[in-house]
């Protein structure tokens, strides 16, 4: 660790910083994070995303006829507080994170996943519900100016999720399956190449 830190630069005195996620923005998400200060070491990072979008699809059959089919939903809202802890000082190069996530969500119809995902396919599926957790993160902060920065991270963990799952258009609409669904998952938790402006 001493080896490190011996490539990090002293005295970066900036106290707080709000972010963008362009992963997330390539995903049509709106996101906003910020960051300050506890200690030389410590920092705490809250960012919150949401996605309020449904997204037409049409299918192009054989004879050339263009059929309507159900949109493809991608709504959310998730919020995730990360405390970090940083092997040279604050806002310098690797840090460490423990994080919770907790939101909610109505995902379905997305056609361009693998198929299989989601029981019998989030293509054809709309699944409803809420998710919490925790998880471990590693990241690196890339310092490029003396306000902007560029930060990479990488998060495993945990959620646990409840939702409701909605099948077979009758009408035109999905029909709830009268079963409550519930899921453990493991695995990537967070992800995010972020785009850093430091106030002060």
């Amino acid at each position: 660790m001493f080896g490190i830190c011996l490539i990090c630069r002293n005295g970066y005195s900036q106290h707080l910083g709000i972010k963008n996620n362009l992963l997330y923005d390539a995903t049509t998400t709106i996101n906003l994070g910020v960051e300050w200060a506890l200690s030389d070491k410590l920092t705490i990072d809250v960012s919150g995303n949401f996605n309020l979008w449904a997204f037409p699809q049409r299918r192009v059959t054989s004879s050339g006829t263009v059929v309507a089919q159900h949109d493809a939903i991608i709504k959310h809202w998730m919020l995730q507080p990360e405390l970090r802890w940083w092997l040279c000082e604050k806002y310098l190069a690797h840090f460490f994170g423990a994080h919770l996530h907790g939101g909610q969500f109505n995902v379905g119809g997305l056609s361009f996943l693998p198929a299989g995902w989601g029981d019998d396919g989030i293509q054809k599926n709309r699944y409803e519900g809420w998710l919490a957790g925790a998880g471990l993160a590693y990241g690196y902060h890339w310092i490029l100016s003396n306000r902007l920065s560029l930060e990479f991270s990488l998060g495993i963990g945990y959620i646990h999720a409840r939702y409701d799952k909605y099948t077979d258009y009758v009408g035109g609409n999905k029909r709830r399956d009268l079963n409550q669904y519930m899921t453990h998952y493991f695995g990537p938790t967070k992800a995010g190449i972020s785009v850093i402006f430091m106030l002060y």
